[in-house]
Parts: structure tokens; C-alpha cells; sequence
């Protein structure tokens, strides 16, 4: 996940930045998204913006919204915008309950836009990135304590009606709701987003893993919680996805994903090694080399088993 400046084509907003996860390349400034922000922002500079002048651009943007609910689907045919936004919903839901403990979780008064892809060409104009290094991409803004706009892009070209990154991402969405002020921890960001894949990717990113310990191409764990990018290159950056996969299941599977949650928000205060001890009893970051040997097996927390 990076956290990065993010220069505005309307008038700065104070406090406001912008985060893009799931990718590795940063998305362009979205003129609907500052439109949203300002009025958010200002009433008084929101009375100055026309309110034809926001429909207009929301018409633009926005090809298949819906009347109600969480979720905006473009890109695609109204029928399978449908039900790509049914299944979001659906997995926001599931997200909120089983990593933050809502089950109920309170409305998005600012949708996630979730732009679907059929061309490389397009995927990589819109992120930056070729999907070929990753399907999807996340980003988002921020004003103070508050989410001001949140957007997905992801490849729809294969054969599934849902695109494959769609649940992946929507973890990394739901998770800026809690971590306002910093992003979580990379490999935590991550590691989260990956439970909710399926277990095919699950067990891709696993094997990755494995081959490299058996290699001895792994981190340490101080090395991997001390990460602050994602690796430079692509061998390494799966390497990266597999071990914070298995270190996140690890630590939930010793307790829960609240203390998981707990933990990662005590770290940013106190430090890792404190919020270890405090959370699970680990008293060094060298105690956690036994993760890679008693790891919970891939789908033990049940966070990927749904149908599409």
C-alpha cells in the first residue's frame, strides 16, 4: 500500500491526502472525488458549486450508479454491473463483521467506485500499473478523519462474471474506515486483503512462500514488520504477499482478528515488540521466527469460503 502526496486539480483541501493499495502505481486525481471532498470540506465553498455542475460530472463518472446502497459499478454492462454490485456488498459486509466487529456497519456517504477494466491498455492508464504486476488497485482520499473518496479498478477480462481482485480489494476499502490517521503496516494491509482471495490464489501465494524458504529467500520477521515498501522487484514482491499472509493467519489464529485489529493500533502508539507482548505474549520480534513453522493452513479462518 502507498501513502502519497496527492496534488489536487481544485483548490488544496487542508489535510487531505491520497492512499492507493492493492497496486503499485499511484491512481490519477479524481475530479468527482474532489467535488465530493469540497463539499464535504466547506459549506460555504460547497453553496459556490453549482449543483448542475456536480450532476454533470457525476453523470460522467458514474455510468451504472445505484439508487442506494455502498457500491458504484462502471465499466461494464448494467446486468453485470448488478451483480458485481451485489457481491460487494456482500463482501463489505462480511469485511466490516469479521475484521472490525461490526455487524452492522454504518453507510458510506461517499460510494466506492469500482471501475471495471476489459483492456491492460485502460487497467494501466487509470493506475499506473500493469495488471500484469497486479488485477487491482485501490485508492483513496482522505480530509482529516474522514474518507472522502474511495475507488477500486480492476481487470474484468476473464471468463468470471465478478472480477477476481474485487474481494481483495474491498478489504483494503473497509479497513481505511478504522486506520483514518496512518495506513496499517504493509504486510498487515496485505496479508488481510489476501485471506479474503480464494483459495486458489491463497495457495499460489503460498507456494510462492514456501519455495523461497526452502531457498532461504524469506525475511526475517523484523525485516518483513519493518518493511515500509513493497519490494522493487516481481519475484520478491510475491514472496512479500505469501510470508504477510502467513504471519497475518498466524497471529488471528493465536487469538482473534479483533486482537489482531488491537494490535496493529497499539503498535503504531508503543512499537511492534511492545504490542507483541502486550497482545500475544511474544516478549521479541526473533520469537516470531516460529510463525513460518506453526502457520494456521490456508482457509482455517474461513475468510475466503464464498460462493460467486
Amino acid at each position: 500500500m502507498h501513502r502519497v502526496p496527492h496534488p489536487p486539480k481544485l483548490p488544496a483541501i487542508a489535510a487531505a491526502e491520497s492512499r492507493s493499495r492493492g497496486g503499485h502505481g499511484v491512481a490519477k486525481a479524481r475530479l468527482m472525488a474532489m467535488l465530493l471532498a469540497l463539499l464535504a470540506a466547506s459549506a460555504t465553498n460547497a453553496s459556490e458549486i453549482r449543483a448542475d455542475e456536480v450532476a454533470s460530472v457525476a453523470t460522467e463518472t458514474t455510468a451504472h450508479p445505484a439508487a442506494t446502497g455502498n457500491i458504484i459499478v462502471v465499466g461494464t454492462s448494467q446486468s453485470r454491473a448488478d451483480i458485481i454490485r451485489e457481491h460487494a456488498e456482500a463482501i463489505r459486509r462480511e469485511a466490516f463483521s469479521q475484521l472490525l466487529g461490526e455487524t452492522r456497519p454504518k453507510a458510506w456517504l461517499v460510494r466506492c467506485e469500482i471501475h471495471v477494466h476489459t483492456s491492460a491498455d485502460a487497467f494501466e492508464k487509470a493506475v499506473g500499473g500493469s495488471p500484469a504486476e497486479a488485477r487491482g488497485a485501490t485508492s483513496l482520499d482522505f480530509a482529516g478523519d474522514r474518507v472522502v473518496a474511495r475507488r477500486i479498478d480492476v481487470m474484468g477480462d476473464g471468463p468470471e462474471i465478478v472480477p477476481d481482485a474485487i474481494d481483495h480489494e474491498l478489504v483494503h476499502v473497509v479497513l481505511a474506515d478504522h486506520f483514518v490517521h496512518a495506513a496499517p503496516p504493509r504486510w498487515a494491509d496485505e496479508g488481510l486483503a489476501l485471506l479474503f482471495d480464494t483459495q486458489e490464489k491463497q495457495q499460489g501465494h503460498e507456494a510462492n512462500f514456501q519455495d523461497a524458504r526452502r531457498r532461504g529467500l524469506v525475511w526475517s520477521a523484523a525485516d518483513l514488520l519493518a518493511l515500509e515498501d513493497y519490494p522493487a522487484d516481481g519475484p520478491r514482491q510475491k514472496i512479500f504477499y505469501g510470508q504477510s499472509a502467513a504471519l497475518v493467519r498466524w497471529l488471528i489464529a493465536r487469538r482473534d482478528a479483533a486482537t489482531f485489529i488491537r494490535f496493529l493500533d497499539d503498535a503504531a502508539q508503543v512499537g511492534m515488540e511492545a504490542a507483541l507482548d502486550r497482545h500475544y505474549g511474544i516478549t521479541s520480534l526473533a520469537s516470531v521466527s516460529s510463525a513460518w513453522k506453526e502457520v494456521a493452513p490456508i482457509n482455517t479462518l474461513g475468510l475466503s469460503e464464498r460462493r460467486r
